[in-house]
C-alpha cells in the first residue's frame, strides 16, 4: 500500500471532534449556570411526575397540596428559561465584554427569574401545610396550618412588591446602585423570612406526629422525611453568603459575579420542591393511617376528629366493640394486642389490593 493511500485511509477513520455546545472560557463561565439549572429542572419534573401519578393511582383525584406543587413546578420552567437566557447574555462574564443590549436582556430576564422563583417557593411551602392540613389533624395543628398559610401569602406578596420595586421606574430591573435600595440587605431581608417560614414548615408535621399513636420509630423516620427540608435552609444560608461579591465588590462587575448566587438559587428552588415530593413519595400517609393513602381512617383520628375523644372509657369501648364486630368474636374486644393487629391487617389490606 503506498504512503497516499495509508494516509488517506487514516484519516478517513480519525473521529472529528466537534466544539463544546456550552464552552466555559476564562471570561465566560455562564455555561455552569446553564448546566446546573437544567440538570436540576430535569430532576425537578421526574420527581414531581412521579409524586403526582402516584398520589393520582391511590387518591384517584387531585388534593389541593398536589395541585399547588404541580403549579411550583410548572413555575419552575419559565423561571429557569429566563435564567438561562441570563446566563445566555451576561452571567458569568465581564460587563466591559458585553453591549447594551446583552446587558438590558440579562437585566431583564434575571428580574424575572427573581419574581418567578418567589412564587415557586411560595408553592412549594403551601404544598407541604395543604398536605397536613388534608389529613384533617386536632384543631390547634388545623388552625396552625391555617396561619402558614396566610404567613406565606403574605411574605410573597411582599417579596413581589419589594422585588417589583427595589429599583426606580419605569425600567425596574435596571439595578444600577444608583438608582436601587440597599438590594443586599433587600435579599437577606427576604432570604430570612423563607428561612423563619421553612422552620415552620418542618414543625407543622412534626407537631402532628407526636399527637398520633404509632410506634415510635415510625414517627422518628416519619419526622425525618418532613426534617430533610432543612436542605433547604442550608443551600439558602449559601446563598445568602454568595451575594457580598455581587454588590461589594471594586470595582463593581455585577454580571460576572451573579454566577455563584444564580447557581445557589437554582439549587435552592430545586432542593424545595423536591423536599416537598419525598414525604409523597415514601408513602408516609399510609404510615399516619389517615385514611388519605391508606383508604380507611383509624380509631384514634376517627374518635379526634368527631369529638369523642374526651372519655377514655367511652373511646376505647367504642373501638373494642367495633373491634369485636369486625373479628365476630366477643373476646375479641378485650384484648388490645388483638385490636392492635386487626387495625394493622385494616389499613394494609387496601395496600394489598393496590
Amino acid at each position: 500500500m503506498s504512503n497516499e493511500s495509508l494516509s488517506t485511509a487514516m484519516s478517513s477513520s480519525i473521529t472529528v471532534l466537534l466544539p463544546p455546545l456550552l464552552p466555559v472560557t476564562d471570561n465566560d463561565h455562564g455555561a455552569w449556570v446553564i448546566t446546573v439549572s437544567t440538570i436540576l429542572l430535569i430532576m425537578t419534573i421526574l420527581a414531581t411526575t412521579v409524586t403526582l401519578i402516584s398520589r393520582i393511582r391511590v387518591l384517584r383525584k387531585i388534593s389541593w397540596s398536589d395541585s399547588t406543587l404541580f403549579l411550583s413546578c410548572i413555575i419552575f420552567i419559565p423561571q429557569t428559561v429566563c435564567v438561562n437566557v441570563a446566563s445566555s447574555h451576561g452571567i458569568g462574564k465581564h460587563r466591559y465584554a458585553l453591549s447594551n443590549a446583552s446587558f438590558e436582556k440579562y437585566s431583564k430576564t434575571l428580574f424575572a427569574s427573581h419574581l418567578l422563583a418567589v412564587l415557586v417557593l411560595g408553592c412549594s411551602k403551601a404544598a407541604v401545610a395543604l398536605l397536613v392540613l388534608s389529613l384533617k389533624p386536632f384543631e390547634k395543628i388545623t388552625l396552625a396550618c391555617k396561619v402558614v398559610l396566610g404567613l406565606i401569602s403574605t411574605w410573597a406578596l411582599a417579596a413581589l412588591i419589594a422585588l417589583g420595586k427595589q429599583c426606580d421606574e419605569p425600567q425596574p430591573w435596571n439595578s444600577s446602585p444608583e438608582r436601587c435600595v440597599n438590594q443586599q440587605v433587600l435579599y437577606i431581608a427576604l432570604g430570612s423570612m423563607h428561612m423563619v417560614l421553612d422552620v415552620v414548615i418542618i414543625g407543622l408535621p412534626v407537631a402532628l406526629l407526636h399527637q398520633v399513636q404509632i410506634i415510635r420509630w415510625k414517627r422518628h423516620q416519619i419526622s425525618a422525611l418532613f426534617a430533610m427540608r432543612i436542605l433547604v435552609l442550608a443551600l439558602t444560608i449559601g446563598g445568602l453568603r454568595s451575594l457580598p461579591p455581587l454588590y461589594n465588590s471594586k470595582p463593581l462587575d455585577e454580571t460576572w459575579n451573579a454566577l455563584m448566587p444564580a447557581i445557589w438559587l437554582q439549587l435552592i428552588l430545586s432542593s424545595s420542591i423536591l423536599c416537598t415530593c419525598i414525604p409523597t413519595l415514601k408513602r408516609v400517609l399510609a404510615e399516619l393511617q389517615t385514611g388519605m393513602m391508606a383508604g380507611v381512617v383509624s380509631d384514634f383520628f376517627e374518635h379526634s376528629v368527631s369529638g369523642h375523644i374526651d372519655s377514655g372509657d367511652r373511646s376505647t369501648s367504642k373501638s373494642d366493640n367495633a373491634v369485636g364486630q369486625r373479628s365476630g368474636s366477643g373476646s375479641a374486644s378485650g384484648s388490645p394486642i388483638l385490636k392492635d393487629s386487626l387495625d394493622v391487617e385494616r389499613v394494609d389490606s387496601p395496600k394489598n389490593l393496590r
